[in-house]
């Protein structure tokens, strides 16, 4: 388990020897070394035969898992992951103030990327690529729920994306509280309040 607010995924030996990223996620699965989140999903879904939806056999419907993620890459993570990093981490690194400039670019790629989120991905399907729910779904989770820590939904004034996390979480029963653990912690105490 590596400590990431001291930043020991810089600096633990035995993390660097998994992943020349510095960053998480990574995996090391019995001297297999991955890092990637997408990639590592692909391959569990794949190594440990999860149930078909997770990550769909038939071509079709893998290439919309697909299709989401190498999206989601460029785009609502362009906009999410290095808006969170802008106007939270950054600041706190060097003591200076977000770049307002670089800031509003972040808010309209995220903007755009939610927008195409309700009116393509989710256009007639309860999740991202059909009827069950995939890893492209965990992908799109994870990017948003970030925003909680800071006590904003993303999902607010959006049906189709407020829609689409009640399924998420419904699905992923008693899973989806568990791993968010950290980030219920994180707005209670408000740590990032203000900051997003």
């Amino acid at each position: 388990m590596i400590k990431l607010a001291s930043g020991e995924q810089k600096t633990n030996e035995e993390f660097l020897r998994v992943t020349p990223q510095k960053q998480v996620p990574a995996i090391d699965d019995d001297g297999f070394h991955l890092f990637e989140s997408s990639a590592i999903m692909k391959y569990l879904a794949n190594k440990y035969k999860l149930p078909d939806h997770w990550y769909p056999s038939d071509a079709k419907r893998r290439a919309k898992v697909d299709e989401y993620l190498f999206w989601h890459a460029s785009n609502l993570r362009a906009g999410a992951a290095q808006q969170f990093f802008s106007k939270v981490v950054l600041p706190k690194l060097t003591g200076k103030p977000p770049d307002a400039k670089r800031i509003e670019e972040l808010e309209k790629i995220l903007n755009r990327s939610l927008e195409l989120l309700e009116s393509y991905f989710l256009k007639e399907t309860p999740f991202i690529s059909g009827p069950d729910i995939s890893i492209a779904d965990l992908q799109a989770v994870c990017e948003i729920s970030q925003f909680w820590m800071g006590g904003m939904d993303l999902c607010a004034g959006r049906p189709k994306l407020t829609g689409w996390m009640s399924n998420c979480r419904e699905v992923l029963k008693p899973h989806f509280d568990d791993v968010h653990k950290m980030v219920y912690v994180a707005r209670d105490r408000g740590l990032f309040k203000g900051k997003l």
